[in-house]
């Protein structure tokens, strides 16, 4: 795939409605896991400990789990990997794309971790949003920079930067 910047036309069209339907996605799915866990503890907000009712103790079981982590690493793979598909084509230096793109995969491991982790004790749920913070602001901020390298950024910076990087050792 060319830079984001280079693409035509109908390209750039494909890959802007991907990422808007995918953080409409991501939106959704934030929605679903404030209504679906809020008031577990009792109250009209989403709180922490609304997140640790549900992991902690008897509110889950391991089998449900595991079931849950399987379907999630499946699909939240693909997602990564197209955001990370796209940005990897951004003018952005290597180093930053290499360390975002790792990014989500990492903070929903360690959001999964933290699943298992509270149903021990109760301590562990900050694992849980420390994990899902990481792999959601990464992917956001994945899909906010390839959608302004691809229309906003101004060429000529653009230009700069791909010829820094192509005199740059990897």
């Amino acid at each position: 795939m060319k830079p984001l910047c280079e693409l035509a036309a109908d390209m750039k069209s494909l890959v802007t409605a991907t990422l808007i339907f995918l953080a409409v996605a991501m939106l959704m799915a934030l929605t679903y896991l404030d209504f679906s866990h809020i008031g577990s503890s009792g109250g009209p907000l989403l709180t922490v400990h609304d997140i640790a009712a549900t992991y902690y103790g008897p509110g889950v079981g391991y089998v449900t789990l595991l079931s849950l982590a399987h379907i999630h690493m499946m699909g939240l793979s693909s997602i990564f990997f197209m955001v990370g598909f796209i940005f990897v084509h951004s003018s952005f230096p290597i180093r930053w794309k290499a360390a975002l793109v790792a990014l989500p995969f990492c903070g929903f491991l360690v959001d999964v971790a933290g699943w298992f982790l509270t149903r021990l004790a109760y301590g562990w749920v900050y694992l849980v949003l420390f994990g899902g913070a990481t792999f959601v602001l990464s992917v956001v901020t994945m899909i906010a920079l390839s959608l302004y390298d691809m229309w906003l950024k101004p060429r000529t910076q653009i230009a700069a930067i791909a010829s820094a990087q192509r005199y740059t050792p990897y």
